[in-house]
């Protein structure tokens, strides 16, 4: 088992470096989006649901990479929030708040914005216990977006900021 392990962290290594030499021109998008393809393979079929957190940098990194070199590609906007969505689930809040602050500033139109301003929101209440910054993005959500299928999630969140799970148990008796 773990001899399999290691070959596929050494094949997703592999992936990583050949992202990074292709990223540089133009002329090897495809090249980049297969690479990232087979990453995503790796990373999220082959594992059944655990994440190796040294393939979950890689992905953030091929992702990003992406995102840097084709910025106006259609797939850009796809790809940052895939970034995003990994960290969040590796547990690196900061990197998750840049990822998603990233994709509201530089793709406002992107139809993942409703969705990346919540998680923002989820991830300063659920992840940093920051709950001042999570009550202004939740309020900030359910201000531009008052109809999407997340915003009874965003009331129910600011109502139980900085409760624990008893005292909103507690609540519902």
């Amino acid at each position: 088992m773990k001899n399999n392990a290691f070959k596929l962290q050494t094949a997703f290594l592999i992936f990583t470096f050949i992202a990074l030499l292709s990223a540089c021109t133009p002329d090897n998008k495809a090249q980049l989006k297969r690479n990232i393809d087979q990453q995503e393979q790796i990373l999220f079929e082959e594992n059944k649901g655990v994440i190796d957190k040294k393939m979950a940098a890689n992905m953030i990194l091929a992702y990003t990479l992406y995102v840097d070199n084709f910025p106006k590609d259609e797939q850009s906007p796809i790809y940052l929030f895939k970034a995003a969505d990994v960290s969040i689930n590796i547990f690196h809040s900061q990197q998750t708040i840049n990822l998603f602050n990233r994709m509201l500033n530089e793709y406002p139109n992107n139809a993942k914005i409703p969705e990346a301003l919540f998680l923002k929101a989820f991830t300063f209440d659920n992840y940093m216990q920051e709950y001042d910054s999570a009550k202004i993005y939740y309020h900030e959500f359910l201000a531009k977006y008052p109809k999407h299928n997340f915003a009874n999630d965003a009331e129910i969140s600011v109502k139980n900021l900085g409760k624990s799970p008893e005292e909103i148990v507690k609540g519902f008796q």
